[in-house]
């Protein structure tokens, strides 16, 4: 099985959980993307089961060009001659977005066993998702 997803906006990193009297949570930004990923995820999947083997995901998180720039340094940036070395960190952006498809693509996030992640400059903030079930022999 394959699916590719599209989460328009930034991405939001996940954070750390905070604790209180009342137990632990996820902060509210953190919690609302992770279900806007979630319902997107939903709707690719059109109710097929979550995959059940090994699992490899390529994904691309894209920053907006600031509106700053000069034109040269925003073409650069499309042409990936500048890359957003800026936080969010990517490992902090899968860690969200992998949370937020467990059930959905895959039955549980140990089943990712190849990740390739980049982080780059783009028209508009978003996030694409290629995500492959690995067929074993």
């Amino acid at each position: 099985m394959r699916i590719e997803i599209e989460v328009p906006g930034e991405a939001v990193p996940q954070a750390r959980p905070r604790v209180t009297r009342r137990g632990t949570y996820d902060p509210p930004r953190c919690k609302a993307y992770k279900q806007k990923v979630a319902l997107i995820a939903k709707t690719e999947m059109r109710g097929r089961p979550p995959m059940s083997g090994p699992v490899q995901m390529f994904v691309n998180v894209y920053h907006g060009i600031p509106k700053s720039w000069s034109r040269n340094k925003k073409i650069d940036a499309i042409a990936d001659v500048i890359y957003p070395t800026t936080k969010p960190d990517i490992d902090n952006i899968l860690k969200g977005i992998m949370d937020a498809l467990k059930g959905i693509v895959w039955k549980d996030d140990a089943q990712v066993v190849i990740i390739e992640a980049m982080k780059e400059y783009g028209e508009f903030s978003r996030v694409e998702m290629i995500i492959e079930e690995i067929e074993q022999q």
